[in-house]
């Protein structure tokens, strides 16, 4: 397993909007910075560079907040705030503006679009791109089609959208290999076996329907029992309606590297396949897991986990202040596991 040390990773700017870093920041970046990539010089490519640095720090500093997170206090209508969020966006006409900026004829402008859940609700986020705040020519090639961002923004919430105004777009990548510059993205995902605890799945054949319904015949406290005693956690807290997971445990490691871990189960009672509206009674456990003092969350659940609720799992492990792991075992994953080690026959 990667570290996720956030020294190990750095920022790789796509969009830089330097007056607003400047005033979050309080740090001075040189006008160079806010010329259009279209007139762009070894003076604003300094400036951008040194924009970069700062934005870098900020992010990792702690001090924007996770748009998800602050959503559980609700996000007050027509009232800013300044957060981030990892997602998927649709970049559209970032490319033409330059190039019709660049020839001094007029473009309609760039935009981007793409939604997030919030408390189990999927809202629409969308905002306009400026060429001042380009970070470079690689810019109008990255920001194309969809593409999975780190935004942060000004955010303003509609009535059926949030209005985002960018500050910073780009990715975190490995601080150590600037040739190919492996994103964090690629690390916060674990698999069951990397699990030291669950070694014996990797043996496992895949699990068949016969096997998953055996599963679901299961209550979810035998299976958070039976999920304890093969990590070794002896200390089983009994469910109750504000927990923020159902299981925390210091005794996991991955790949040889000991670390704490807290689980979400999810039984036969939650029906079909696992939405993150259907984690919790407002639909934020999976939220409130990562405020738990961990380092790896893990959802389980007997039926299939919808990719809503890996994306989710993904935006919130990718913190540049704290990044985390995150593990899904839906249940084809969990039949395996507890076949393997007895809790399951067939």
């Amino acid at each position: 397993m990667g570290t996720t040390d956030p020294s190990n990773y750095r920022l790789s700017a796509y969009y830089l909007n330097s007056r607003r870093i400047s005033a979050l920041s309080g740090i001075s970046i040189p006008v160079d910075a806010q010329q259009s990539l279209a007139k762009n010089s070894a003076g604003r490519a300094a400036a951008m560079g040194h924009a970069e640095d700062i934005a870098d720090r900020l992010l990792r500093s702690g001090r924007i907040p996770d748009l998800t997170r602050l959503a559980n206090n609700g996000l007050p209508e027509a009232e800013p705030v300044y957060a981030r969020l990892w997602e998927v966006f649709t970049f559209k006409g970032v490319s033409k503006n330059l190039h019709a900026n660049a020839a001094g004829k007029s473009a309609p402008p760039a935009s981007f679009r793409g939604g997030v859940t919030l408390n189990g609700e999927e809202i629409e986020i969308a905002g306009i791109l400026s060429n001042e705040h380009l970070y470079s020519d690689t810019s109008a090639t990255i920001l194309s089609g969809k593409r999975r961002m780190l935004l942060c923004a000004r955010f303003e919430r509609r009535e059926n959208c949030i209005e985002a105004h960018p500050i910073i777009i780009g990715d975190l990548v490995d601080a150590n290999d600037s040739m190919l510059g492996q994103s964090l993205k690629s690390l916060v995902r674990i698999y069951p076996e990397h699990i030291d605890a669950f070694a014996a799945i990797r043996g496992q054949a895949r699990a068949n329907a016969a096997a998953v319904k055996a599963l679901k015949e299961m209550s979810e406290e035998e299976v958070k029992k039976a999920i304890a005693a093969i990590v070794g956690e002896p200390f089983i807290p009994k469910d109750w309606g504000g927990e923020k997971s159902d299981l925390q445990t210091n005794q996991l490691s991955v790949r040889g590297r000991p670390c704490s871990a807290a689980f979400i189960f999810k039984g036969p009672a939650v029906r079909g396949e696992l939405h993150p509206g259907k984690m919790g009674k407002n639909g934020d456990q999976l939220v409130r897991a990562f405020d738990e003092p961990v380092e790896v969350v893990i959802v389980q659940h007997c039926d299939k986990i919808a990719n809503s609720v890996v994306r989710l799992a993904e935006a919130l492990a990718y913190d540049p202040h704290q990044p985390r792991h995150y593990c899904i075992l839906d249940g084809a994953d969990t039949a395996r596991l507890l076949r393997a080690y007895g809790y399951l026959g067939g």
